[in-house]
């Protein structure tokens, strides 16, 4: 990924990495990450701010930057639009990286196929009226019983679908790679508020508790 320019915006901070027993600390200069914007709840619920994204196999955030902003440096919008902190774990893996890491996980292909759990599966009435909502985990047996038209008293039955391991993290993976984006003539606007932020917040320094180093 490429070095954004927002993050020479960000004072450093002195990070607290050991003490010794006179209980002198050592400190390293980091970039303060922690100044980083959170997205407001009232500007969030804006629909007009974000579109919709998927995630393809194997894109990457600056990958998406490039393509919706023409640059791939505002990689990090992306992220911190969607609350991301953790990459490597929050974010979608390819089709190629999933099976590695769900073989890896389960430790083999018939371990992967096993039954994970199980699901209720969205049923409707003759009537066309839900009467049994999809995806809800469940034991192995249920049945749930219900009249085939309103007021009817014949009755039908919905046995659950099983999800095996596999599906279980396909779906997983699926998830994350639903993003909202920020939509592309607002990326300058946001751009200029996070940086005028981040020049006006104040250095910061970590400590650390010596009473634990005894």
């Amino acid at each position: 990924m490429a070095t954004p320019t927002y993050f020479s915006n960000l004072n450093t901070i002195k990070y607290a990495v050991s003490a010794n027993s006179a209980g002198k600390v050592e400190y390293m200069d980091i970039v303060d990450y922690f100044q980083l914007s959170v997205m407001r709840e009232d500007v969030y619920a804006e629909d007009t701010l974000y579109i919709t994204y998927t995630v393809k196999d194997g894109q990457t955030p600056d990958q998406i930057s490039f393509e919706q902003y023409g640059d791939e440096q505002y990689y990090w919008i992306v992220l911190q639009v969607n609350g991301i902190t953790d990459y490597y774990n929050e974010w979608p893996l390819s089709q190629y990286e999933l099976d590695e890491f769900i073989l890896k996980k389960y430790g083999s292909d018939a371990a992967a196929g096993a039954t994970h759990h199980w699901e209720t599966v969205e049923t409707l009435d003759e009537d066309g009226n839900l009467v049994l909502p999809g995806g809800m985990v469940v034991p192995e047996g249920f049945q749930f019983l219900y009249p085939a038209t309103v007021g009817g008293t014949t009755e039908l039955t919905s046995f659950p679908t099983e999800i095996t391991n596999r599906a279980y993290e396909y779906d997983l993976n699926e998830k994350k790679g639903q993003i909202e984006l920020l939509n592309p003539k607002y990326v300058h606007d946001y751009y200029r508020d996070v940086k005028r932020n981040a020049r006006k917040a104040k250095k910061q320094q970590s400590e650390i508790n010596i009473s634990e180093l005894i």
